[in-house]
């Protein structure tokens, strides 16, 4: 019974390993995966592994038989998987390349239908252009750069450039400095062997920089004249509009200064310090109230230089 068991499971062992094979080899066709195949057969049909037993004296009983029997599933399954990989990187190399190859042909192909309608194609574009349909000539260009590129096409793209950029200059004195040299740039730069557009770069160049200065002077007058301004408007009383150093000078020379009242005071920027003229009340020696006006001198610090009637 028990001959008839290890009988039966190498049977089963042959037919595994005939079932494996043929799955690798139908992909692989592989010599040695055919040869590795045939020996894990012959191991496993109890036929062929007595003759093997009888020849070599290999113990293929037992445990040595399921050494045997893992040992050549992992050579088989080593060699078809490893050799089915092979053939599949193979399958897409071949593919991309034939994909390639489909590609430049589509394009070579592609390529010919465009020159053969080149001249007419050119011609349209350039008509639009000079009728000054610049968006729909692009959209032309676009159209058939795209799937052929071409330095006929390039060169209209440039021109249809250089033709909206001077559009932008179409009332040229009314557009500000800074945007005119920008386009004049971009003029430049679209055609550099242009001598037009480099030497009115060249002047408007510096023609801003001279600009520039002359604002950054202004508007450093300005803020000057305005710190000056704050300067010397400290000297004087917010609410009454007196001068305050002058006021307190006049109030000391008077006889009774409680009495002073500030009647109205106006002032010229000598640029070195400020001419004063004030008018005020104030009692005399008699007691009367009488009205004075004065002229006076004071430097940048409102500081009283000169006081005269």
């Amino acid at each position: 019974m028990r001959e008839f068991f290890f009988k039966f499971l190498g049977w089963i062992g042959v037919l595994v390993f005939l079932l494996f094979g043929f799955l690798y080899y139908v992909f692989t066709f592989s010599v040695l995966l055919f040869f590795v195949t045939l020996l894990a057969m012959l191991v496993c049909a109890p036929p062929s592994r007595q003759l093997i037993i009888d020849r070599t004296g290999l113990n293929l009983y037992g445990r040595g038989m399921a050494t045997a029997f893992v040992a050549l599933f992992i050579a088989q399954a080593w060699v078809g998987i490893s050799e089915n990989v092979e053939v599949f990187e193979q399958a897409e190399v071949r593919k991309e390349r034939d994909d390639a190859q489909a590609l430049a042909n589509a394009r070579a192909g592609e390529r010919a239908r465009f020159l053969a309608a080149k001249p007419a194609i050119v011609a349209d574009i350039a008509a639009r252009r000079d009728q000054g349909m610049l968006t729909e000539a692009l959209a032309l260009i676009d159209k058939h750069a795209a799937r052929t590129p071409d330095p006929d096409l390039d060169k209209l793209r440039l021109s249809i450039r250089i033709a909206e950029t001077e559009a932008g200059l179409k009332d040229e004195a009314a557009v500000p400095l800074r945007q005119r040299l920008a386009l004049y740039k971009l003029l430049a730069t679209l055609d550099p062997s242009s001598t037009r557009y480099a030497g009115k770069v060249a002047v408007l160049d510096a023609e801003l920089k001279e600009t520039s200065a002359r604002e950054q002077a202004e508007t450093g007058r300005v803020s000057a004249a305005k710190g000056r301004d704050a300067m010397l408007a400290r000297q004087f009383d917010k609410r009454g509009g007196a001068h305050l150093k002058l006021q307190a000078e006049l109030k000391r020379t008077m006889m009774n200064p409680a009495s002073y009242a500030h009647v109205e005071t106006t002032f010229l920027d000598t640029g070195k310090g400020m001419s004063v003229w004030t008018t005020f009340r104030g009692k005399n020696a008699a007691g009367e109230t009488a009205e004075n006006s004065v002229a006076a001198t004071v430097d940048d610090s409102g500081n009283v230089l000169t006081i005269e009637d």
